[in-house]
């Protein structure tokens, strides 16, 4: 999202004149990788209107609104008025998309959370639940070893600033009311930039969604009923300043496959010493894991089963 939204006028004109915003939305929702990564957990994960589990002290805005409108007042009746959580982005993305997306999306994929080793359980028997780790379990497997090495450090994406779009729709039966990235926002320490709320993360993933699991949601027994051993390594983001693909010591998304410090863990767990390896935790992911509203199934704070058992 951040990619285009830091484009120059310039580039924008160009983008725009060969494949349109809604050309590219349309190819989007073609690719069903793209709605995989939609975000899991809800409101226990990702925080509501005034919390969210990675908020700082200093924050002025809470990531728990994941989409803000800051402009309220020009809106139609049939525009959203208020800032949406990641509890009302989902349905507000499936009111808002054709129906063929929202069927194909509901049907493929799950976003709840299992709070109960029972629902856990007969989750095994839904596909549309088996990418979702917090609604399917680890293998009952003793033996096997999960290693998490993934980079932190790199300002990520974590939250929007949209708006109405105002561009003529030349089908109309796709008028629905739409919005998009608002580029008008940002703040002078960077905190939002053109639009896009930065976060935690290796510049692409957010540490949530690479560390919780990791930390925290694999220690409870109902994810992990085998007692699967699982081994967290982070790797700070530390470029060289004169390296276009960030040098031996990157965290970034895409480049840490070339540094020299994972290619060494990956060829001990291949080489059989993975026993070797430590925990590595630097970031606050533990502090932010502990905050998150999952809790394991004897613990008061528990919710229980839904009664959909999706959330």
């Amino acid at each position: 999202m951040r990619d285009t939204a830091q484009l120059n006028a310039f580039a924008v004109y160009g983008l725009e004149k060969f494949l349109s915003r809604h050309e590219r939305a349309q190819i989007f929702r073609h690719m069903p990788g793209i709605s995989s990564m939609l975000p899991i957990g809800g409101e226990a994960v990702w925080g509501n209107s005034t919390w969210a589990p990675d908020d700082k002290p200093d924050q002025n805005v809470t990531f728990g609104n994941f989409i803000s409108f800051r402009n309220t007042q020009n809106y139609t009746s049939q525009e959203t008025r208020s800032n949406l959580t990641v509890g009302g982005a989902l349905p507000y993305l499936w009111e808002h998309t054709e129906d063929w997306y929202t069927h194909e999306t509901q049907k493929s994929y799950s976003q709840g959370i299992a709070h109960t080793k029972e629902e856990v359980e007969r989750n095994q028997h839904i596909p549309a639940k088996w990418l979702n780790p917090l609604e399917t379990r680890l293998p009952v497997a003793p033996d096997m070893k999960i290693f998490c090495f993934y980079g932190i450090g790199k300002p990520t994406e974590r939250a929007y600033f949209y708006r109405p779009d105002t561009e003529p729709v030349l089908d109309q039966h796709k008028s629905k009311p739409r919005v998009m990235i608002d580029t008008s926002v940002s703040s002078a320490d960077g905190f939002v930039d053109r639009g896009v709320v930065m976060g935690e993360g290796d510049g692409t993933v957010n540490l949530l969604s690479s560390g919780y699991m990791c930390n925290k949601g694999w220690n409870m027994a109902r994810y992990n009923p085998g007692n699967v051993s699982v081994t967290t390594y982070e790797m700070p983001h530390e470029p060289d300043r004169f390296n276009p693909r960030g040098g031996p010591n990157t965290g970034d998304h895409v480049d840490i496959l070339g540094r020299s410090s994972l290619n060494d863990l990956i060829l001990r767990v291949v080489g059989g010493k993975g026993h070797l390896i430590s925990d590595n935790v630097v970031s606050n992911i533990k502090e932010y894991a502990e905050r998150v509203k999952i809790y394991d199934d004897d613990d008061e704070r528990n919710p229980g089963p839904s009664d959909d058992g999706a959330n």
